[in-house]
């Protein structure tokens, strides 16, 4: 079986990261200098390969660094059970921290050299209860991190993953709780992620919200193509394949360089290649590779317009932006309800506005799946 060459379906490893070394370095210093920093774009862009990395880098001069995902979670139970579980594994090594203390020290794994790390915090820091009431539990998880990096006299960096999940989670009212914790915190920075722009611009830039210019928003930049240029020719030299003519280029045309749908097309290509024991790139393994890749994303791209059609006009409105149609005129629609559904489309993160009337794709294949599919809605 051959090894993955394009990383698919989760975060990638720091040699797939491309064109985002500036911008890791300025997050790392950033988030080192104590401020709190927050990123939102829509999913399948790397905004988890990053912070991992990021993450990575810290731990590796000597911090503690704890990462949450909050689509996992349900409760304000569960998840304050993950943070103390996610700052825990910086002392003990292991995961479930406090599931094992409510076994009982004696049935941690590792032996007694594990169980001692794991008393000196219960004795000395003190873990909580199980009589403790939710709302108890999720005040001590909010204070933990600071806890622990006083006692262990460390800097922490905390990354919430998909944050406004909180708001599911534990209600708008645990917002106001976090930030009164948070803000007094001087060895912890935070790093939040959200793949909802719109609610994630809305609790860090509404001043009637709790978290009101906690964090420093950064826009993610886009990978040039010069980058990917590199990075792709790159990997197909690695299997010793040959890029005949303008291949590369129309892979980036096609993609439109989106990196989920990019590390895709190229995957498919690459098999293709394989499967027919060819070893030149041509723009026909492209073709190929492109309808495969289609094929791939077809059922996601159907869910996605089968949610956007309850809505009214959403779905509609999209088509006839992909068709490059003058979506206010030639309708006997109400312009108000085109105006929302086209703030629908972009709070979703589908589109982004570029000037008056004006919009592009953030996933530009499914730009060329609207144009090209035969049911019209």
């Amino acid at each position: 079986m051959p090894s993955r060459l394009f990383p698919l379906g989760g975060p990638v490893s720091e040699k797939d990261i491309v064109d985002r070394e500036d911008f890791l370095v300025s997050l790392e210093t950033r988030l080192l200098e104590g401020q709190s920093i927050m990123l939102a774009g829509p999913r399948r862009i790397g905004k988890t390969s990053l912070a991992l990395e990021v993450l990575r880098r810290i731990k590796a001069k000597s911090c503690h660094i704890a990462f949450v995902d909050l689509f996992r979670y349900n409760t304000k139970r569960e998840f304050s059970l993950a943070i103390i579980d996610a700052c825990l594994e910086n002392r003990s090594g292991i995961s479930k921290t406090t599931a094992a203390l409510k076994e009982g020290l004696k049935k941690i794994a590792g032996g007694a050299r594990l169980t001692a790390k794991v008393q000196d915090l219960e004795l000395e820091i003190g873990l909580p209860g199980e009589g403790e009431s939710d709302d108890e539990l999720f005040n001590y998880a909010l204070r933990f991190p600071e806890i622990l990096a006083k006692k262990d006299k460390k800097q922490i960096v905390v990354v919430f993953d998909e944050f406004q999940e909180i708001i599911r989670i534990a209600g708008e009212d645990a917002l106001k709780v976090m930030r009164s914790y948070f803000q007094m915190h001087e060895r912890v920075s935070y790093l939040f992620l959200g793949s909802k722009e719109g609610m994630m611009n809305t609790i860090f830039g509404d001043k009637r919200q709790a978290f009101y210019r906690f964090a420093t928003m950064l826009p993610l930049p886009p990978i040039t193509r010069e980058a990917w240029n590199e990075y792709l020719s790159s990997k197909f030299a690695e299997k010793r394949i040959v890029v005949k003519g303008n291949s590369i280029s129309e892979i980036i045309d096609l993609s439109g360089g989106h990196p989920q749908d990019t590390m895709l097309l190229c995957s498919e290509v690459y098999y293709a290649l394989i499967e027919a024991g060819e070893v030149r790139l041509t723009l026909d393994f492209v073709r190929i590779g492109y309808n495969r890749a289609m094929l791939t994303l077809s059922p996601v791209f159907d869910e996605l317009l089968d949610e956007l059609g309850k809505i009214s006009y959403v779905r509609q409105t999209l088509i006839d932006i992909a068709k490059g149609l003058r979506i206010y005129s030639g309708r006997n629609v109400n312009p108000n309800e085109i105006k929302r559904a086209v703030d629908t489309l972009v709070s979703k993160a589908i589109i982004e506005k570029t000037s008056r009337g004006s919009y592009n794709f953030v996933e530009p294949m499914l730009k060329s799946y609207l144009i090209n599919k035969i049911d019209v809605y």
